[in-house]
């Protein structure tokens, strides 16, 4: 089912720039691919479809200053940006200074979901703040448990909690993390990113249709996931990627509205 792009074209909500030439970030080290400058002019915008975007942080060890940075760059479709933060130490006065930080994300793939986060995760929905959560597929069922103990900060899952791609729906791992996106799902405040597969694996169609299914189109957002998931990243060009969730979906909502929404943009 593919529906006709609008003309105010699509809202990417899940895009990155990164500059180490003048900020750190420690893990593009082991990712000579990606360790060099990205700024808005190399964003993949899939052939001029896209002409919005939300920056995600990028996990530099200087968040205040990468918030000050993207703030400043000539970059006019810029609607929102999702600043890093330390949920256990946050300093979300200062964030909410910039007026384009809608949200916040603590990076929690690969560490423990502890009960400390939860007062920082409620501050920030105390403060109009939204939570990108990211984490990989095992760690759902914890995600949804901190999750159930916010309900006044809208959160939003990124990469479908990065499902087992290469697996498939049908293994034994893909079938756990079918029942943990339900799981999230049934928390009527989360909502999802239907981004970041290439990165997983592939363009996941199967993971795309029973997200959609779980969470239905209302709370499902477009995301291109550039250029982690896209060229130079997984090799995968953001257009394609747009083109395996219109394949899933005709829902014009996906793909602007709902992330307009719930970015406040």
């Amino acid at each position: 089912m593919n529906g006709a792009t609008p003309a105010g074209g699509v809202l990417d909500a899940h895009v990155h720039v990164w500059a180490p030439s003048r900020l750190a970030y420690p893990w593009l080290r082991d990712e000579p691919a990606l360790d060099r400058d990205f700024g808005p002019d190399d964003v993949d915008d899939a052939d001029g479809a896209i002409t919005e975007w939300v920056f995600v942080e990028a996990d530099s060890s200087a968040p205040l200053d990468e918030v000050a940075w993207v703030s400043g760059l000539a970059w006019p479709g810029l609607r929102a940006i999702v600043a890093k933060v330390d949920l256990r130490h946050p300093r979300l006065d200062e964030l909410t200074q910039a007026p384009l930080v809608r949200g916040v994300r603590h990076l929690l793939q690969d560490q423990r979901i502890t009960e400390d986060l939860l007062p920082g995760l409620r501050a920030a929905g105390e403060r109009g703040l939204t939570f990108d959560a990211t984490v990989r597929w095992p760690q759902l069922d914890a995600l949804a448990a901190l999750l159930a103990a916010a309900p006044g900060t809208p959160t939003v899952l990124d990469h479908l909690g990065k499902p087992p791609v290469r697996m498939g729906l049908d293994s034994a791992e893909g079938q756990e993390w079918r029942r943990s996106i339900h799981r999230i799902a049934a928390l009527p405040h989360v909502q999802v990113k239907l981004s970041g597969l290439p990165a997983e694996g592939g363009l996941g169609h199967e993971f795309l249709e029973e997200t959609l299914e779980a969470f239905g189109s209302e709370r499902c957002l477009f995301g291109g996931d550039w250029p982690v998931s896209g060229v130079p990243g997984a090799g995968t060009p953001v257009a394609d990627a747009l083109a395996a969730v219109r394949s899933v979906t005709s829902d014009e909502r996906v793909f602007g509205a709902n992330a307009r929404a719930f970015y406040g943009v």
